[in-house]
């Protein structure tokens, strides 16, 4: 039916959204998932990283210790500019046929692509709708501590993304994720509801 971009800022709560989504029978692409995949299934990608970044960025089985990664490159505008340009070539690609093929098998259903660079990606215009979590800072704040991160690693995340409100101006649908979990339940099954009725207006 259509192709969205489900898109926001670090500790918006956007995976979340996507999970309910799932449940309603959308299809899921995961931009973090194919990323991982693009390291994981091409040693060169991952050489590279070693020899631009640091050979810090590998565990004792020499695999990615993406924790790592990432606190070397999240508040570091050239490592950060360095990792892009090794990642993004081949992960756009890979999203770019992922939307394809499952847009082939799957013409009735509605595909969302999980990604949080949408914007900075400049793929806005690969999507039918572009749908924006938001949520406020201190909220955002507290879920990464939560999972692991300092206050200054969650602010680096968060200053790493273009600002909030500009992905609010360039949004079709925006969803405030301040409350429950059953607040998003609804919020996100009203913004189904939408789509079915655009749809069916065709």
């Amino acid at each position: 039916m259509f192709v969205i971009g489900l898109t926001g800022g670090p500790g918006v709560g956007k995976t979340e959204v996507a999970k309910i989504l799932r449940k309603h029978k959308a299809i899921i692409i995961s931009g973090d998932d194919t990323g991982r995949e693009i390291i994981d299934k091409n040693p060169a990608v991952l050489k590279k990283l070693v020899t631009i970044i640091s050979d810090d960025i590998l565990l004792p089985n020499k695999k990615l210790n993406r924790k790592k990664l990432g606190s070397l490159v999240f508040g570091n505008y050239e490592n950060m500019r360095k990792l892009n340009e090794i990642i993004h070539p081949p992960l756009l690609k890979s999203l770019k046929a992922k939307i394809k093929t499952n847009r082939d098998k799957h013409p009735k259903r509605i595909i969302v692509v999980d990604a949080a660079l949408i914007f900075e990606w400049g793929i806005a215009n690969w999507f039918d709708y572009i749908l924006v979590v938001t949520a406020r800072r201190d909220i955002r704040l507290k879920r990464l501590t939560q999972n692991g991160l300092s206050i200054r690693q969650a602010n680096a995340r968060i200053a790493s993304q273009i600002l909030q409100r500009t992905k609010e101006k360039l949004a079709d649908f925006v969803i405030e994720n301040n409350g429950t979990k059953n607040s998003l339940i609804n919020k996100t099954f009203k913004f189904l509801t939408a789509l079915k009725s655009i749809g069916s207006d065709r």
